[in-house]
């Protein structure tokens, strides 16, 4: 997950390599279809390995624990066999990841019990693993065990932590990864008694001592490799420039918990990069620190940059942002996920392009088209665009920093509060007002443990009974509870948390704030 302008943090089942491609592994309760990567080719993951539920899947043979490998009675091609040409065990922070480097392409079923018991079937069968290779996994597993059929291989993993979904790497033509990550064993937690609210997802109130006075808590525990909840961002009634009440977000996805997430301008505007189910809603803003979900399920936290560039015969123009409010000399791309106009005022220029071509010009709050958007520039930038005439071609092209341009979810907040388990507030270069800094405010953040569990929390304050908290505190609060990573959210009147549809924590306001964004947490 990992080389950017901007350093990114990562943890889980994840591997960066300057050449690896990776594919996301999504899980389905019940999907008879199987992916054959050998006639298809390495695209996405989400079509390599598939959920099978107790009933599709066949029991497997009984294995007899005293011997490493059952030899099958019927012996497949050898031209087609794939071999195992290596296994490897590396450690990443709280987890070790198998890794099987595979001659062949397979077709993959598996069954995750819980986080607690694997069970991988392999078809077509792969070869015998060597002494070394057996002696290797079942020092480092709890349980490992292969069986080899006519048909398939199959193998059975437990380890002393929870135990996730495994993924495909594929580096080099012919040659393919398959990776099983496990958690190493967890400390306690530092808080005790929380309240389950899903299979790994728990939440906490707790009263922290904030100088001379107290501010009340709230935390949820996202487990690592839980099967059963998911994290993703939400936008207020679906739309940019609109608002709404967590509450009303939660209920609309039947999410079990949520918190307010990014950003936002008095229009609802989402302030910074945000990422829904792949489509960038938001681009990067000043390089402001940014929490992202990959497709694997792996968290990361950096800061991504953007970069674009329009062109039209010889004009070649910078493109500032995407969906973002226009300013002064800026030149911002509006797709359709922004809204139903760019809600502009007279003083720019804007192109209404489909398919690459200029089909209008205006110089206010153009209508996005469905199938293309519009080019809106201020300034310098609207004159030298104003040369362009209906009908002509322009190309635009532009990204945001690698892995963030492949990310499943991304949400903006900032500035960064911890980094590697230390203090590392960074509100000047992240451009933040000094009194976000250092004021006592509710406050809303994201963390990452040491132990892989995604912590969501909110603390209250600006009343009598809860102070709020600065950035230091927040951020040495978060490394009690042995955060890695962490960054800051939207707080003061937006600090909200959701649990089971009630709002549990004290919002400043006293009431519920409309808010453009919210993180939902829904259980499967």
């Amino acid at each position: 997950m990992l080389l950017l302008i901007g350093q990114i943090f990562l943890v889980g089942a994840f591997l960066q390599t300057e050449n690896a491609v990776y594919k996301d592994v999504e899980e389905h309760e019940e999907h008879e279809e199987l992916y054959d990567m050998k006639k298809h080719g390495p695209v996405s993951a989400d079509r390599a390995i598939e959920m099978m539920s107790e009933d599709q899947m066949p029991e497997p043979e009984v294995v007899d624990s005293d011997k490493k490998v059952a030899t099958a009675s019927e012996k497949p091609d050898p031209a087609t066999i794939p071999v195992v040409l290596d296994v490897n065990i590396r450690t990443e922070e709280a987890f070790e990841i198998v890794e099987f480097t595979l001659s062949h392409a397979v077709k993959i079923l598996k069954r995750n019990q819980g986080g607690r018991l694997l069970t991988m079937r392999l078809m077509p069968a792969v070869s015998p693993l060597s002494v070394e290779q057996l002696d290797k996994l079942q020092k480092k597993l709890t349980k490992f065990s292969l069986y080899h059929s006519g048909a398939y291989s199959e193998m059975v993993f437990a380890a002393g932590g929870r135990i996730g979904s495994p993924y495909v790497a594929s580096e080099t033509s012919g040659v393919f990864k398959l990776c099983v990550p496990y958690q190493l064993e967890k400390t306690a937690f530092a808080i005790k008694n929380g309240e389950k609210i899903a299979d790994g997802l728990t939440y906490y109130r707790d009263r922290a001592k904030v100088g001379d006075r107290h501010a009340d808590v709230h935390i949820l525990r996202v487990e690592p490799f839980s099967d059963n909840v998911s994290v993703f961002p939400a936008l207020a009634n679906e739309g940019i420039a609109q608002k709404e009440v967590l509450s009303s977000m939660a209920r609309r996805y039947n999410a079990v918990a949520a918190i307010n997430g990014a950003y936002f301008t008095s229009r609802g505007d989402p302030i910074g990069t945000l990422i829904i189910n792949r489509r960038l809603i938001s681009s990067p803003l000043y390089k402001r620190s940014v929490f992202g979900v990959t497709e694997d399920d792996t968290l990361i936290f950096g800061n991504p940059d953007f970069s674009g560039t329009l062109r039209s015969g010889g004009l070649s123009l910078k493109i500032d942002a995407v969906n973002q409010p226009r300013r002064g000399n800026n030149l911002v791309v509006f797709t359709p996920e922004y809204s139903r106009s760019t809600m502009t005022d007279e003083n720019g220029l804007e192109l209404v392009l489909v398919k690459g071509k200029i089909v209008g010009i205006h110089d206010r709050d153009a209508l996005i088209p469905p199938d293309g958007v519009v080019v809106s520039a201020g300034g310098e930038k609207a004159s030298e665009l104003a040369a362009l005439k209906l009908g002509q071609s322009v190309e635009l092209d532009y990204s945001i920093d690698r892995p963030w341009d492949t990310i499943r979810h991304a949400v903006c907040g900032g500035p960064r509060l911890v980094e590697n388990g230390k203090n590392s507030i960074n509100g000047k270069e992240e451009k933040f007002d000094s009194s976000i800094v250092h004021g006592r405010h509710p406050r809303t953040a994201v963390a990452l443990t040491f132990d892989g569990d995604l912590l969501l929390v909110v603390v209250d304050g600006r009343t009598q009974r809860n102070a709020g908290m600065k950035l230091d505190e927040l951020a040495g609060y978060l490394r009690s509870l042995g955060t890695r990573h962490a960054i800051n959210l939207d707080g003061g009147g937006s600090s909200s948390m959701i649990v089971r549809g009630r709002t549990v924590n004290s919002p400043s306001d006293g009431h519920e704030r409309r808010i453009s964004n919210g993180i939902l947490i829904s259980s499967r």
